[in-house]
Parts: structure tokens; C-alpha cells; sequence
């Protein structure tokens, strides 16, 4: 994708953290600590672009045993509302006192700046995880058709951005340790995209045993075979071009796709060898002595 630079869109900052436009305001993002977690809250927590509407996806099915005509009832935003975005189909978290239990919410916070209760222990935080170069990619084109991001003037300078967190939610590297510090709390399950691509059955099933919802294998086959990136990438309630037109929202859907290819490896069509071994370089020093590794293949 050809990049012409578009500059008009400036984040505002929270605790260091660049918001957008459409994110709920400061004295709101002050206001989420406070927020009252009920036990059987499910938080599906990413950075953006790392398998986010494939867990709603997944676990939205697995809510409503693998029947389709509940869950296409509805757009995916509004089974599995945005906590801290204030427009679209989502209610805020403002909103979700009304929401009958269990409250399935997805967001995309540092875990600093989640709610004091999730913090402590209650409720339930499943968060996935994608490699940082297929992530960069999928980010970058994204922010063409994304009107509340800015546009990228070059890969080369999207690059930069990213890994020195001037892009939209920071850093990757802070969000993602932010939360992998977290992986050994019971109330934090902790997943990569890649095993979810390699397996799906399997992490589905972990995802039904995390949450302690006794389902069927036969609701496991369901819920797999509903979540395909085909199956979604078609479906008007889970891909937020379906049956519309070019622009809806914020998305202007002739510069790109929501799903655009969902599969591993695609950094290789992105990256020079320089800039491979400059990223390489740079998140081995900053995840090497954690512990959190990736498949990049």
C-alpha cells in the first residue's frame, strides 16, 4: 500500500499512553479504576491487532454453546463491548451496570490502567498475544483505513513509531509485559495468536476450562469451525465491512479490510533484512530476560 502521510490526526495522552478520539475522556479513564468487577466478568484484553475479534469471536461462541442464530443477533461489538471506546456499536464501561451477567468486554488497556478490582483478582482477564512483526504489519495497514489514526507516511517510519511507542496505545512491548508479568494470577490466562493459528481446538479448550464452562466437544467443533478467519471475514456481525459500503464509521473500507489476511509470517513481505535484524535486536533486549518468546515462521 502506497503511503501518502496524513499528520491532521493528533493523540492526546493519558498517564503517557497516546488516546484517540473516539477513546473515552480523562476524567473516564480516571474514572475506570473505580469500576465495579462482578466475578464472572470476562475481559478479553489486547493490543490492537493481535487476534481481538477472533477471541470475541471465540468466546462470545462458546457463551451461547456454539449457536450462531444467538450469537449473529448481534454485531460482535455489542456481544463484547469496547470498555474504554465512547462511540460505535459498544456500550462504555459507564454503560455495563445494565449488562446481565457474565458481561464478556473487550479492551485494550495496559494493565496499569485496568480496573483496580481485575487487578486484585477478580473477574476473568484472557489476553492474546501476536508476534511483534506480523502485529507491526497488520497495524500499519490498518492505520489506512482507520480515520482516527494517523496515516503512516512510509513503512520505514511506521516502524520507528511502533517500536518507540508513538503509535496509538504505546509501546507494544510495555502492553504486552505489562500483562505477561500478570500470567500466573488465576484470574489471567495468557495466550499467543500463533498457538491459536497452530491449534485451535486445543486453546479453545483451554479458554472453556479457564472460564469453567462446561461445554460439549461436539460445542468445541462448533465454536472452531464458526471462528475460522473465513467464516468471520464473511459474516456482517463479526467483519465491520460486510454488506456495507465503502466508508461506515471511523473505517474507510476502500483503503483496506478489517480481515485482511490473519496468518502468520506476512512481516517477511514488509521487512528488509536491516530493519529484520534492527526489531530482532531491539525486543530481544526488551523480552529476552522474561521469559516471552515468539514463533516467527
Amino acid at each position: 500500500m502506497a503511503a501518502s502521510g496524513d499528520d491532521r490526526v493528533e493523540y492526546r495522552r493519558y498517564k503517557g499512553i497516546p488516546m484517540a478520539a473516539d477513546d473515552v475522556s480523562a476524567e473516564d479513564m480516571d474514572a475506570i479504576q473505580d469500576f465495579v468487577v462482578r466475578d464472572d466478568d470476562v475481559f478479553i484484553v489486547t493490543y490492537p491487532k493481535s487476534g481481538t475479534a477472533w477471541m470475541q469471536r471465540i468466546v462470545s461462541l462458546l457463551h451461547f454453546g456454539g449457536d450462531v442464530s444467538k450469537t449473529d443477533r448481534k454485531k460482535i461489538d455489542e456481544l463484547v463491548p469496547y470498555f474504554e471506546q465512547k462511540d460505535g456499536d459498544s456500550a462504555t464501561f459507564r454503560e455495563l451496570s445494565e449488562v446481565p451477567s457474565p458481561r464478556l468486554i473487550k479492551s485494550h488497556l495496559h494493565f496499569f490502567l485496568a480496573p483496580l478490582q481485575l487487578k486484585q483478582g477478580k473477574g476473568k482477564v484472557i489476553y492474546v498475544a501476536r508476534n511483534p512483526k506480523d502485529l507491526a504489519v497488520s497495524y500499519y495497514h490498518f492505520h489506512f483505513m482507520c480515520s482516527t489514526l494517523k496515516t503512516p507516511t512510509s513503512w520505514e517510519q511506521f516502524l520507528k513509531d511502533f517500536v518507540s511507542g508513538e503509535v496509538y496505545d504505546e509501546a507494544w512491548h510495555n502492553h504486552v509485559l505489562g500483562w505477561w508479568e500478570q500470567k500466573d494470577n488465576p484470574n489471567v490466562l495468557f495466550l499467543k495468536y500463533e498457538d491459536l493459528q497452530k491449534n485451535t481446538r486445543k486453546e479453545v479448550e483451554k479458554v472453556a476450562e479457564f472460564l469453567q464452562w462446561p461445554v460439549t466437544p461436539e460445542v468445541i467443533d462448533k465454536v472452531v469451525e464458526q471462528s475460522t478467519f473465513q467464516k468471520m471475514a464473511t459474516n456482517p456481525a463479526t467483519n465491520k465491512v460486510a454488506g456495507k459500503g465503502a466508508k461506515s464509521g471511523v473505517f474507510d473500507f476502500s483503503k483496506g479490510t478489517y480481515f485482511r489476511k490473519g496468518v502468520v509470517g506476512d512481516w517477511k513481505s514488509h521487512f528488509s533484512d536491516e530493519q529484520s535484524q534492527w526489531f530482532d535486536t531491539f525486543y530481544q533486549e526488551k523480552l529476552g530476560p522474561t521469559g516471552l518468546h515468539f514463533d516467527f515462521e
